[in-house]
């Protein structure tokens, strides 16, 4: 699922996902010599391998974290920004990711057998190691010979270096610990597997650029907070004040409803969301066609008899972005009145306040998002004057009723004669 959002992605933005190879120029374990793990380096990330821990970008800020549970990526600085990244990798989508590395093992736990075994506890009879386990026997005899009951700078070493070696062959690692401590065992690295593993990754210009956007964005925050603050205490030039604020707010609501709409996308069609190319435009035959909105109106009515849904127009069923551009109107004013007339022709003016309806723009393209919300009386779709039709959803499509059953979806529904299991 993570892979095929990182895909949806790409393909919105016409890029393509990266592998962590490509921008990375080195992976490191921490080195227990070191006071804090690691050699200070330009470009640098340090990324905890578990997914509730944030990545970091600085090695001053390591101390903070567990040195011992965290792995050391360089960046190639002509292809990644470390903060960007950084930042990414502590996003929504990018907790998925690092939470996908783990249920795909490309991050694993040792288990107890091997832990105890470790440990120096006995092990019971016949039980096999898992091959992919990346305890080695290598490590393991050098790491039980050096054990005694206390364990010791000595054992610390031999499991350090026996660890190393055995990494290398086996193509995964294990975290050795600077400590003298081996209650339980850091997590272990199949470093093959998650240096392939894909993201979603910008060209470095945009990194930089969304980077400085949203420091720009924390020092508004800071600016705003201190005006609120002093607000009621200094009220000259409010109507100004309040007028510049207007502005940014509606700036903000423009990109948020943008992110919104490319979530939506991404989720895919289902029985609440459903995907139209046009309105009226027959893509086929570059002419306005009577069934195309009869389908848009279908939809509508659909989602007025059941839950409510939106229904988004200028997205193909695949996701991919079309816009409102090839609809044929003369701007988007028209068209916006072409639909309010298709709802108070087809639907009712009387259900209009349930449809909400506006333009948001997605890239270069602007797409119609019509919100609908459950009506709570029986809403048909007027194709003509002598005709009616009722639809409901089921699944991610719209299904008409006729005779009994739409008797018997009616009467349950609006007239409380049972539950609506619909």
């Amino acid at each position: 699922m993570v892979e095929k959002e990182i895909d949806s992605l790409c393909s919105q933005y016409g890029l393509r996902a990266t592998d962590l190879s490509e921008i990375t120029l080195d992976i490191n374990f921490p080195d227990p010599s070191l006071e804090s793990g690691f050699r200070e380096l330009d470009n640098t990330l340090y990324l905890p391998l578990s997914n509730n821990a944030n990545a970091i970008s600085s090695l001053s800020s390591l101390a903070e974290a567990e040195p011992s549970a965290c792995i050391q990526l360089v960046l190639d600085p002509e292809k990644a920004s470390a903060h960007y990244l950084v930042d990414f990798l502590n996003n929504p989508l990018g907790r998925k990711i690092r939470k996908a590395w783990e249920a795909r093992g490309f991050i694993r736990k040792p288990e107890k057998p091997v832990m105890d075994k470790l440990a120096g506890n006995e092990v019971s009879e016949g039980h096999v190691f898992p091959a992919e386990d990346v305890v080695a026997d290598a490590y393991t005899d050098a790491y039980t010979d050096a054990c005694t009951d206390t364990c010791t700078d000595t054992c610390t070493n031999a499991y350090a270096d026996a660890c190393t070696g055995a990494g290398e062959d086996a193509g995964a690692v294990m975290i050795s610990g600077a400590g003298g401590s081996f209650s339980s065992l850091p997590p272990e690295v199949d470093l093959n597997s998650l240096s392939h593993s894909r993201l979603y990754l910008p060209d470095l210009q945009t990194q930089k650029e969304i980077l400085k956007v949203k420091e720009l964005i924390s020092e508004l925050i800071a600016q705003l907070s201190v005006f609120e603050c002093r607000l009621s205490t200094y009220p000259k030039n409010l109507a100004h004040i309040e007028e510049k604020i207007a502005h940014i707010q509606e700036a903000v609501q423009l990109a948020n409803d943008s992110d919104y709409v490319l979530e939506l996308i991404r989720r895919g069609e289902s029985k609440k969301l459903e995907f139209k190319s046009t309105l009226r435009m027959n893509l086929m035959s570059g002419k306005p066609d009577w069934n195309i909105q009869h389908a848009v109106l279908k939809t509508l009515v659909a989602h007025l008899n059941t839950d409510g849904g939106t229904l988004l127009v200028g997205v193909s069923n695949a996701g991919e972005v079309l816009g409102i551009e090839n609809e044929g109107f003369p701007n988007e004013d028209r068209l916006l009145l072409h639909f309010k007339q298709l709802i108070k022709q087809h639907i009712g003016l009387d259900y209009a306040p349930l449809i909400e309806y506006a333009l948001v723009p997605v890239g270069d393209k602007k797409i119609l998002e019509i919100d609908c919300r459950k009506s709570n009386e029986a809403v048909f779709l007027k194709p003509n004057k002598n005709d009616e039709e009722f639809f409901i959803r089921m699944g991610p499509s719209s299904e008409q009723l006729t005779g009994s059953k739409l008797v018997e979806y009616v009467n349950r529904r609006y007239n409380g004669n049972g539950n609506d299991n619909e």
